[in-house]
């Protein structure tokens, strides 16, 4: 998906916002010009008033190119004996001066009848005429100054009123132009909060949905610093810089216009040095973009370093580790200051480059408007509203020469999330996949091949079928392949050959949630959250009374050590019940998954974490819950596994034997040898 594609795929649905931004940025526009042409008569009517200088509209205010009707042409300026007369003219009269041809009484080209040059000078006259009305009409200036001399009309100003007349207007219309900036800006924070929240939520849904196949190639730091830093700079940059672009654009261009017909050829003298600025800003955009990606993929590093060492901070300080896990962030935050600095060496030195080359037009505007003013083609209020025109024209280059550097950060941080976004989802549910209520006949393995790198094989060609309600304990040694089989009964992963079925249907033909809500879970790797106790056992059903969760708790033996705590269940425990030992922590897990009462069970060395007192009455508890119930039971501990129906061994990611514990020790086989390791130790 394209970058377009994306951003509109979440801004269409802001568009109400959007046209609200778009009013106030052209009425921020048309005010910024209004004030920048209420600059002429502020100095022509209030501050020099006394000097008898002339209006906005005719008396000398000359239009584009015009002449001082009192002063001398000069030689070289390319007057005519009829420019001292135009000059003083009303606009019907420069109309016709500025369309017509020849004049009147200059005679027809030898060859020709009076008659034809009558039709030629007609026909051209015509379209000259056409031509000079579509330019007044077009003539932003002049259309301001008409304007203006029309307020004043309206409203009855006179010489005695003006001096009052301009300071409110002038009031006015920047209060005019505060409200619109305010208000495009209100709806550009609203469309960029509103855009990078719905990004954000998508991104986490989409890596929470995701499989553990993907999970193990994307480190946790790299997704962290996606969601936080690369959405952040988006944000920023919609809300912010992107109301930039649009209002700056549209008022660099309404001003360029004002510019262009307040005085053509001073425009065109001052503008000189344009085409040269664009060099740089695409030179340094470029150049960002590529520093932008490689900062935050630094900072994807240290998010996982900073992640890694908090998680870990007991075996850093068991084994005396400290000063090399600095030093390995101190090395990972010297590569993002290399980074950084390359990024802020081109922001820094974008602005400079453009200014001086603006310097180099602004030399070029001095001299001739020095020359301009000694031979009257161009009168001081003029000089100064132009000038006024061009340091407004300004402040929106030097914005948009800093939102394209900050677009150019969003653009890359863009980039990265939408492909991230674009990475397929290898567990999701099938076209007209079910739903499953409970577990009749039971769960089978069929020929189940798999592998974590498409190369060494965990599982080879298994099969192994449970019944409805049976107790099944997988024992081997590690790396058999005892977790790798249970994780694929919740669709973690699936099998790259084989299927997993329930009830004699593929799994992968059910709703994950449905087939999810049929399985509880208690790993070895405990899990719980920055909550409360009773948040922690429910999770996520906050419908649920506490007596439900109190009588889940006293199954698991949790109640007791629950309600000696500060706040009982309302207790917060920590990120990862931190504040909790080890068993209890193994209890609050349990039950969870006592509470959840589904029809399947795993249970991924449940007690490991437990004490021999509080294993012994976990136990009871469990195989209480288990009856009734398919369960794949995981342990190392031989002794928790004896009363199962049937215990599994596995090898090398096959079954190489299976029965009761008196079988296999009469089998005398793999399980056996590692009954008699473990009790002789």
């Amino acid at each position: 998906m394209s970058l377009p594609a994306f951003f509109w795929r979440y801004a269409r649905h802001y568009a109400g916002w959007g046209l609200l931004a778009a009013a106030g940025i052209v009425v921020f526009a048309a005010a910024t010009a209004a004030t920048a042409s209420l600059i002429k008569p502020i100095f022509a009517e209030v501050l020099l008033a006394g000097d008898s200088a002339p209006g906005p509209l005719g008396g000398g205010m000359a239009g584009i190119g015009a002449v001082d009707a009192h002063a001398p042409a000069a030689p070289g300026v390319g007057a005519t004996p009829g420019a001292t007369a135009s000059a003083g003219r009303g606009p019907a009269t420069d109309r016709m001066v500025a369309g017509a041809g020849a004049p009147s009484g200059t005679p027809a080209p030898a060859g020709t009848s009076p008659g034809a040059g009558t039709t030629a000078r007609a026909s051209k006259g015509g379209r000259s005429d056409l031509l000079a009305r579509l330019g007044q009409r077009f003539n932003l200036s002049r259309q301001l100054d008409r304007g203006y001399a029309s307020l004043k009309r309206r409203l009855g100003v006179g010489p005695a009123q003006v001096v009052y007349f301009v300071p409110i207007l002038v009031v006015l219309v920047f209060f005019l132009r505060s409200f619109a900036d305010f208000l495009s800006g209100y709806a550009f924070q609203r469309i960029g909060f509103g855009i990078t929240t719905d990004i954000r939520n998508d991104l986490y849904g989409q890596i929470i949905d995701q499989s553990s196949r993907f999970h193990a190639d994307h480190t946790s730091g790299e997704l962290v610093s996606r969601v936080v830093s690369d959405v952040a700079l988006m944000q920023s940059a919609v809300s912010n810089r992107l109301l930039d672009l649009f209002q700056q654009t549209a008022t660099l261009l309404v001003l360029l216009v004002l510019l262009l017909t307040s005085h053509f050829r001073l425009a065109l003298v001052s503008l000189i040095a344009a085409p040269l600025l664009l060099y740089p800003i695409v030179r340094f955009g470029k150049g960002m973009r590529r520093t932008s990606h490689r900062s935050q993929e630094r900072m994807a590093d240290l998010t996982s370093l900073m992640a890694e060492g908090i998680r870990g901070h007991r075996v850093v300080k068991a084994f005396g580790m400290e000063p090399f896990e600095q030093q390995r962030f101190r090395e990972a935050t010297r590569r993002h200051l290399k980074v950084n600095l390359r990024a802020q060496m081109l922001a820094q030195s974008s602005g400079p480059v453009v200014e001086s080359l603006g310097v180099l037009g602004a030399a070029v505007l001095l001299i001739y408007a020095g020359q301009a003013i000694r031979t009257g083609q161009i009168k001081t209020p003029e000089l100064v509203s132009f000038l006024a025109t061009l340091f407004w024209l300004y402040d929106p280059i030097r914005r948009l020469n800093k939102v394209n550097l900050v677009l150019q950060e969003a653009l890359a941080a863009a980039q990265r999330v939408s492909r991230l976004l674009a990475v397929p989802n290898e567990i999701a549910d099938r076209p007209g996949a079910r739903g499953a209520e409970k577990v009749l006949a039971g769960v089978a393995y069929e020929g189940v091949c798999f592998s974590y790198d498409g190369r060494r094989m965990v599982l080879r060609e298994l099969d192994l079928a449970i019944r409805a309600g049976e107790i099944v304990a997988l024992v081997g040694s590690s790396g058999a392949g005892k977790s790798t089989l249970v994780n694929l009964l919740p669709r973690f992963f699936d099998p790259d050959r084989g299927r997993v079925a329930i009830d004699g249907v593929d799994i992968r033909d059910l709703r994950l949630g449905s087939l999810r809500s049929l399985i509880g879970i208690v790993t070895q790797e405990t899990v719980l959250f920055n909550d409360s106790v009773r948040h922690n056992i429910a999770y996520g059903r906050t419908d649920l009374p506490l007596e439900r969760v109190r009588e889940a708790a006293a199954a698991a033996y949790a109640d007791e050590f629950i309600m000696q705590l500060p706040q009982g269940y309302d207790t917060v425990i920590g990120e990862s019940g931190l504040r909790l030992s080890g068993g209890q922590r193994q209890r609050l897990a349990i039950a969870r998954a006592l509470l959840k009462n589904a029809p399947i069970l795993i249970l991924d060395e449940a007690t490991s974490q437990l004490d021999s007192q509080s294993e012994a009455l976990v136990q009871k508890a469990l195989y209480n819950l288990m009856q009734g119930r398919t369960t794949l039971v995981i342990a190392h501990r031989l002794s928790t596994v004896m009363k199962a129906d049937r215990i599994v061994v596995m090898e090398a990611g096959r079954l190489v034997e299976e029965g009761s514990h008196d079988q296999l020790l009469a089998l005398g086989g793999t399980y056996k040898r590692l009954y008699e390791l473990q009790f002789r130790a």
